[in-house]
């Protein structure tokens, strides 16, 4: 039994280790598509600053001076990024990407519960073992909120900038013919931002994911040190069986809710 445990110790710590790795490879790779964009659009922008009538010279140096070595910068960094990926580098140099860091996870996660499966692990030590998996559940929920808050923000900042270059470019719009298809430019843009945020719901999965987090850490800070419901239950053993079942109830409620959202509007239920 000493032996069993010994491995999924190990276990556990090869899963951390590895879900760290994965976490800076998502980064890396998100910060490489960024990057990507930015570059080449900052460039674009400044390029298109030579084409406008009546701008002077001094207008331009003050604009070109600080931001051609910023679409410089992300221009290089795109390129070494796409260039290496992966996660942190080990002593030779070498980074594991993303697909394959995604397997070595799920290859360590099925082999752990290979040990469990076939080991005669008592089920207290199962419990303890879904309770310390659970912990890694909230940084993930909270990872994936984080991502489609930072998505929702984006698109709404767009849609409010937008909204406004459009009303004051359409102002002048009479004077400078040229402006005019920039109108249609944001516009169509703007119009493109608002049908994303209203389709894919990128508020309220990032709200329902932050909630199933909230929840999970709420009981597990409370199966912890023995308060709210946990406090009448002296046996450790049924504090770990109540918990495991009430973080089993979360998790089983936000599949719902996701499935959910990603139902078509037409088709989603009202629940929720």
């Amino acid at each position: 039994m000493a032996t069993t445990r010994e491995q999924l110790l190990t276990l556990n710590h090869q899963v951390r280790e590895t879900e760290h790795d994965l976490n800076v490879a998502r980064r890396r790779h998100r910060w490489s598509n960024l990057s990507l964009v930015f570059g080449p659009l900052l460039a674009l922008l400044l390029y298109s600053l030579l084409w406008i009538p009546g701008i002077s010279d001094n207008i331009l140096l003050a604009i070109c001076i600080p931001a051609i070595p910023v679409a410089i910068s992300f221009c290089v960094a795109s390129y070494r990024l796409k260039r290496q990926p992966g996660g942190p580098a080990d002593e030779g140099g070498k980074r594991l990407t993303e697909g394959e860091l995604e397997l070595q996870l799920a290859r360590l996660r099925e082999f752990r519960k290979d040990l469990l499966a076939n080991a005669d692990v008592p089920a207290k030590v199962r419990r303890i073992t879904y309770k310390e998996d659970a912990y890694a559940d909230i940084d993930q929920l909270r990872s994936e909120s984080k991502h489609y808050r930072r998505i929702n923000n984006f698109l709404q900042g767009f849609l409010i900038i937008g909204s406004l270059a459009a009303t004051g470019a359409s102002g002048v719009a009479t004077e400078l013919t040229q402006v005019r298809w920039l109108i249609l430019v944001i516009t169509f843009a703007v119009g493109i931002s608002s049908g994303f945020m209203g389709y894919f719901k990128y508020k309220e999965r990032s709200f329902y994911l932050q909630q199933t987090a909230d929840a999970i850490e709420h009981e597990w800070e409370a199966v912890e040190i023995g308060v709210g419901r946990y406090k009448r239950i002296e046996n450790e053993d049924e504090a770990l069986a109540e918990f495991v079942e009430e973080v089993h109830r979360l998790k089983s409620e936000q599949k719902k809710r996701q499935q959910n959202l990603e139902q078509p509007p037409e088709s989603r239920s009202p629940t929720d």
